[in-house]
């Protein structure tokens, strides 16, 4: 993810909630804003589990997006993991991330 920087600013993720455009796939939801610069930021809540599950949620996501960097457009990503993350085998999951890219009109 070294071309990725990561969206830590509350005003940023506030204004990518509001005014990005999203899509709910099995597994995530996904929120997408055009920019110039390349963001993504991995979340996780309580609700998905204690901390070793939401770990394990983050760094599946962020494998998924991983697999499909090279396709996608610039701008600011979050992936928001859902509670079925942890029953959704990698290769489904990574193939709702790019189903849910290409929805969302961000894969080149």
């Amino acid at each position: 993810m070294k071309d990725f920087l990561s969206i830590s600013d509350l005003e940023e993720f506030s204004a990518i909630y509001k005014e990005g455009k999203k899509w709910h796939c099995e597994g995530m939801i996904i929120f997408y804003t055009q920019s110039k610069e390349k963001k993504i930021a991995v979340v996780a809540s309580k609700k998905v589990g204690k901390a070793v599950i939401r770990n394990r949620a983050k760094r599946l996501l962020r494998a998924a997006f991983f697999q499909v960097k090279q396709e996608v457009e610039n701008g600011k990503y979050i992936l928001v993991a859902k509670t079925s993350i942890n029953e959704i085998p990698f290769l489904k999951l990574e193939k709702n991330l790019r189903w849910g890219l290409k929805k969302l009109g961000c894969i080149k």
